[in-house]
């Protein structure tokens, strides 16, 4: 997940100043499960500031004699985020390097779009699960044991996925997307 978007999605909750927003990501150790750089932050904003996708809506004062522009995010930059986040979704690969991300934002984002999209990458797994197994098959009698090895765990991977995206589906079903601790 680009810098970009967390910082989106961060100004869905209100107004931050940068200083937040990295202790925001810190706090939720968001460089453990995310391939991102929190030193891009302050370049995200920047460019975030110039595109229109976010405004300077007010300046405090600091401790050191500093000053903190705190930032709204701008109907362009919703436009953007969502763009963004269903994007994550669109994604090949693990959810692990295409969800992680997005999971932080699910309260920011339409519940019935959110459904056929978490069902619509269901599908697509499916889809690949599908292909993989014959492949395998076909591929056994040749491949070396490390070969048989990454196939097999890749197939379990995508299983994995599936069924993870399946209890996230269910409960979003059952009982909405609930809200937590700010990000």
């Amino acid at each position: 997940m680009k810098a970009r978007l967390l910082v989106l999605g961060m100004l869905h909750r209100g107004d931050l100043h940068p200083y937040e927003m990295k202790r925001r990501l810190g706090a939720a150790m968001v460089d453990c499960y995310l391939n991102v750089d929190v030193g891009t932050l302050y370049y995200a904003i920047r460019q975030l500031e110039k595109d229109g996708a976010i405004v300077a809506v007010a300046e405090e004062r600091v401790a050191r004699g500093g000053m903190r522009t705190i930032y709204r995010i701008t109907d362009k930059g919703r436009a953007e985020f969502q763009e963004g986040f269903y994007r994550q979704f669109e994604e090949d690969g693990p959810v692990s390097q295409t969800l992680y991300g997005a999971l932080l934002f699910l309260h920011c984002v339409d519940p019935a779009r959110l459904v056929e999209a978490i069902k619509a990458k269901i599908a697509r797994l499916e889809e690949l699960i599908g292909k993989l197994g014959p492949i395998r098959e076909e591929m056994a009698p040749a491949l070396a044991t490390g070969g048989q090895h990454l196939l097999r765990h890749i197939e379990m991977q995508r299983q994995l996925d599936r069924e993870w995206l399946e209890d996230l589906l269910a409960e979003i079903e059952a009982a909405g997307v609930r809200d937590g601790v700010p990000l």
